[in-house]
């Protein structure tokens, strides 16, 4: 498969260029250059003609004066990066996304397709073509489920619209899979988007966290290829010995890399050319680090030696993925992605070449790269879903039924349970929070279908006014907090910025992040969004907000993937049984 075309004149270049017939277009003189097919160092020379590699050698190139020459005596040359389990939408946009990557020595990305799929499929695949003119090589994954449960396939999650997705050139794989109880319940419409995957050649992956041998056996027979939900260095065996990839992860909700490599060492278990490395979407605020570089660095910290963890974010991911033959690795005719490091152990890189170009220097672009046209694309503005209604403050007041009260207990960022609390009830007939600051109203929003469902929440934070957000998994809208009047001016000013999360207090707005890109991400630089995120966690944190992630914990308040209870716009659910256990009501 190509991942960037060549035409006649340029392929026949190249050869002369490895014939020493031609100049070279780029020569990097004297790296010291890992070699990832033998896992092995040594200095040679590079010669490039055009974006592609033409020569790795003891033998200068032929030169002339428009060759350019990059000394590199004494710096270590590697692959550029491979990130196959990217989720670009986590605030930020899979340009930005993009852009950050090449600076930072991530040339590819595998990207979820998910936060697109409210646009038409047309708006869809011109984003995706528009990212194939981008220096990153970016391929997605077509979706089988939309990570909400469903009683029946809806588009763009049918037949046609999986057929639509898989066809496309830039969708390399199907995945990542999430409704594994629809698959035990043989859903005919996710059965036949693993089979069409498949059938199509590309590759399916799942989504398995805490899966026993049984399950993982059931998902392998079925032909999921890959995943990245290992936790425990057993939880990676397991997946090698049914013969899928297994993907090291280490991201800001589940930052196990360290423990899966010490269990790995500890078990004397030797590394496997079917691993791979993923940050797994990493919410703004732990990018701060870097991208692949910073999941690299992790990996050498926990004692994974320096050659094994750049295989695994290069060679690996490119054998999976089918693409070894144009990434993954210095070698001739593949693309002249490489990496300028100061020495074996920092993976963050001096310098970038991708597709033959100098790109990025000392964590700064030097080539122009693609900028959308965002208002070409029709994603769903919450100003004008909302425009018919006006925010109420009793919305966000929960009436006394003479009954207990749900409560969803925080067991970590994203694992929730339900609970049911007798709680005091004011002189108006609400109940009160007052006597417990960890407790808050949680309301969920549809816009649609014009339906409020309410819960209590405990371990989001303390005593926290009032908060709203359109970034959820959901088209459904999350306000939190503990005072009606702070709850609906947070809303509220949700709605004039287009979608985002805002904090009020005291009448006041403490804090306001736009998200106007269907209110869930924004068309600001990396660097914008990760301070922006980082005002965001810092705030939470103040408010005792004690775990791991509290974006990621906005997000998954409504995804029905995981366990025990989710809030849904037809009330809170139990995921297992799929049974509501408090309905909604219409606002």
């Amino acid at each position: 498969m190509r991942v960037r075309s060549i035409d006649e004149a340029a392929h026949r270049k190249l050869l002369r260029v490895a014939r020493r017939e031609e100049p070279a277009d780029m020569w990097i003189r004297g790296a010291k250059v890992l070699h990832v097919y033998t896992k092995e160092w040594r200095e040679v020379h590079i010669a490039v003609s055009g974006e592609r590699i033409a020569y790795v050698g003891e033998k200068e190139p032929v030169t002339c004066e428009g060759t350019t020459i990059v000394e590199a005596d004494g710096k270590c040359a590697v692959p550029g990066y491979i990130e196959p389990h990217a989720h670009p939408f986590q605030w930020y946009n899979p340009f930005t996304m993009a852009d950050f990557a090449l600076a930072r020595g991530t040339t590819t990305l595998i990207s979820d397709s998910l936060m697109l799929m409210t646009l038409p499929f047309a708006q869809v695949a011109d984003i995706m073509e528009k990212l194939a003119e981008h220096p990153v090589k970016q391929f997605f994954w077509a979706r089988l489920d939309p990570q909400m449960r469903r009683t029946m396939a809806s588009p763009p999650f049918d037949r046609e619209g999986i057929d639509r997705m898989l066809e496309h050139p830039r969708v390399i794989q199907g995945g990542e899979l999430t409704d594994w109880q629809g698959v035990l319940a043989e859903d005919e419409t996710l059965l036949y988007g693993i089979k069409r995957a498949l059938d199509v050649g590309k590759r399916m992956e799942g989504h398995h966290p805490g899966a026993s041998v049984q399950t993982l056996n059931a998902a392998a027979a079925l032909g999921i290829t890959a995943c990245h939900e290992s936790i425990t260095a057993e939880d990676v065996l397991e997946r090698l010995r049914v013969g899928m990839y297994a993907t090291l992860r280490h991201s800001s909700i589940r930052p196990d890399l360290p423990t899966l490599v010490q269990g790995l060492l500890e078990a004397g278990i030797p590394w496997s050319s079917r691993m791979m490395l993923t940050s797994d979407g990493s919410t703004p605020p732990m990018y701060r680090h870097g991208l692949m570089d910073y999941t690299i660095r992790v990996a050498i910290e926990a004692g994974m030696p320096p050659v094994e963890a750049y295989v695994m974010a290069s060679l690996n991911p490119a054998v999976y993925y089918g693409i070894d033959s144009e990434v993954g690795g210095i070698a001739p005719g593949r693309l002249a992605d490489i990496l300028l490091l100061t020495q074996p152990g920092e993976p963050t890189p001096e310098a970038v070449i991708a597709n033959g170009q100098l790109s990025g220097k000392d964590g700064k672009l030097l080539v122009p790269t693609v900028q959308p046209v965002w208002t070409d694309y029709d994603f769903p503005s919450v100003s004008r879903e909302m425009k018919e209604m006006q925010v109420k403050t009793e919305w966000f007041r929960m009436k006394d039924k003479g009954v207990p009260v749900p409560v969803i207990c925080m067991l970590n960022a994203v694992i929730t349970k339900m609970e049911q609390a007798s709680l005091p009830v004011d002189t108006q007939g609400y109940v009160s929070l007052e006597n417990d600051p960890e407790l808050a109203l949680l309301c969920l929003i549809n816009p649609v279908q014009k339906r409020l469902t309410r819960a209590v929440v405990r371990g989001y934070g303390r005593d926290l006014k009032g908060l709203a957000s359109t970034y959820t998994a959901s088209s459904d809208w999350l306000v939190i907090g503990r005072c009606a009047q702070s709850m609906a001016q947070a809303l509220q000013r949700v709605m004039e910025m287009d979608g985002g999360v805002a904090m009020y207090e005291k009448g006041k707005a403490v804090l306001e992040c736009p998200l106007p890109l269907g209110g869930k991400f924004s068309p600001a630089p990396m660097e914008e969004v990760i301070d922006m995120a980082e005002r965001f966690t810092g705030l939470i944190r103040e408010k005792g907000h004690d775990h791991l992630d509290p974006l990621y914990s906005l997000l998954f308040f409504t995804a029905t993937h995981l366990p025990y209870v989710r809030i849904t716009a037809e009330g809170i659910v139990e995921v297992k049984s799929g049974k509501i256990l408090v309905p909604s009501e219409f606002l």
